[in-house]
């Protein structure tokens, strides 16, 4: 597992769920989906008081982000300056073209 994502599981407060290993196992996947990628990542990482875990990922205008649900679904919403682009609720395999549609939006200098 990402050093990431253990670090946001262990960083979970008192009283709230600690997101779950669907929550962790997708988290892991769109992680490593960005890697592949190999651009600059700026991805901050949090526990939600719903057991989810959320991520924040910045390149330039755009902000992507990602909340990865215990019930397998993948939360999401893309905004570039502050403007939503994009938003939605799907499973992994749903979320991925998505995601690559609006990262084809990136104006990469």
């Amino acid at each position: 597992m990402h050093p990431q994502i253990t670090a946001a599981v262990k960083s979970s407060v008192p009283y709230n769920p600690m997101p779950d290993r669907i929550s962790q196992y997708n988290a892991e996947k769109v992680l490593s989906y960005i890697d592949d990628l190999n651009l600059e990542r700026h991805i901050r990482f949090r526990p939600t008081s719903a057991g989810s875990l959320f991520m924040a990922w910045t390149v330039g205008e755009w902000e992507y982000d990602m909340e990865c649900a215990k019930n397998g679904y993948i939360v999401y919403m893309f905004t570039k300056n502050g403007y939503e682009k994009a938003s939605g609720c799907e499973l992994f395999d749903d979320f991925i073209p998505q995601f690559e549609k609006y990262l084809l939006m990136l104006e990469i200098a």
